[in-house]
């Protein structure tokens, strides 16, 4: 029998930046968290799209498990929100640090203004609000593309943008 986790909208995970190098289907032990400190980026649950993984949000903040919930989610996005499987939460490498009471995914994330491009390069499709507009491939290069995120490699993504900085 598989363990299955129902992720819910409003959760906020911290992300360990230390992991990048470990294969995402590791199950992660929690003595890997112990003494660790400013190694963390940050995520919320958008929302679930059912069988096209989790829309998140990453902040742009590095902190330790003990961040507060308001320091979290004052923060700037790092970059758009994408999808990802929630793997890395049913396998214990991402740690739930809070619920947002009262989130509302319009309100507080900005539901209706995420764009994600899905699709085939001969047809193409801008997700909007529940809506799929025909695009062309060059318009199509603005946005980001729908795909399901890796927890290892997400991971990697977020110490890339970082260092931008």
């Amino acid at each position: 029998m598989t363990k299955t986790t129902k992720l819910k909208e409003g959760e906020i995970y911290a992300i360990p930046l230390f992991l990048s190098e470990v294969p995402s289907l590791k199950r992660i032990l929690k003595k890997e968290f112990e003494n660790r400190g400013k190694e963390f980026a940050f995520c919320r649950i958008i929302a679930d799209k059912q069988g096209g993984g989790y829309f998140i949000e990453v902040f742009d903040l590095i902190g330790d498990l003990n961040q507060s919930m308001e320091s979290i989610i004052s923060a700037n996005r790092l970059f758009e929100p994408i999808a990802i499987s929630g793997l890395a939460m049913i396998k214990n490498r991402w740690r739930k640090l809070y619920t947002q009471d009262f989130y509302d995914k319009e309100k507080d994330s900005k539901y209706s203004e995420i764009k994600l491009v899905l699709g085939t390069n001969d047809d193409l499709k801008l997700f909007q609000n529940g809506k799929e507009t025909p695009i062309s491939e060059i318009e199509a290069t603005k946005y980001e593309f729908w795909k399901i995120w890796g927890s290892s490699q997400l991971e990697k993504r977020i110490i890339e943008e970082l260092n931008k900085h």
